[in-house]
């Protein structure tokens, strides 16, 4: 039986260890933008969507941006910060590498609104 044409990994907490990266890139902008960053945020805004967060990072943090550029900035952050050095979870280049040298194509699923799947314009490549 042939294998699959293209392989989707979960990027967040599958392959990376995102969430500190996330929060540090989220209170980054809150600080720049002069807003609060309140006790609890970082636990309200987990499992939240990009337009979900993005919102709340608005509403209640006072950052004095529409929230599809929240998303830009804070996933602007994240991107700078993984080309310093990515934060690979235990195992996961040992997951990846074997299948990277097939003839697959592998892509990271993500859920900013910002960030697209390899192949797509605008697309970020970590190696």
């Amino acid at each position: 039986m042939p294998g699959p044409d293209a392989v989707v990994l979960d990027l967040d907490g599958v392959l990376v260890d995102s969430e500190e990266r996330w929060d540090e890139a989220r209170r980054e902008l809150v600080a720049e933008r002069g807003g609060t960053w309140k006790d609890g945020a970082t636990e309200a805004m987990l499992g939240m969507s990009a337009p979900e967060w993005s919102a709340y990072v608005r509403d209640e943090l006072g950052v004095d941006l529409p929230a599809p550029e929240i998303d830009a900035a804070v996933v602007e952050r994240l991107l700078a910060g993984y080309r310093r050095g990515l934060p690979l979870l235990p195992g996961a280049e040992a997951g990846v590498a074997p299948r990277s040298t097939a003839t697959l194509t592998l892509a990271p699923a993500v859920t900013s609104a910002s960030l697209t799947v390899s192949g797509s314009p605008g697309v970020e490549t970590f190696t």
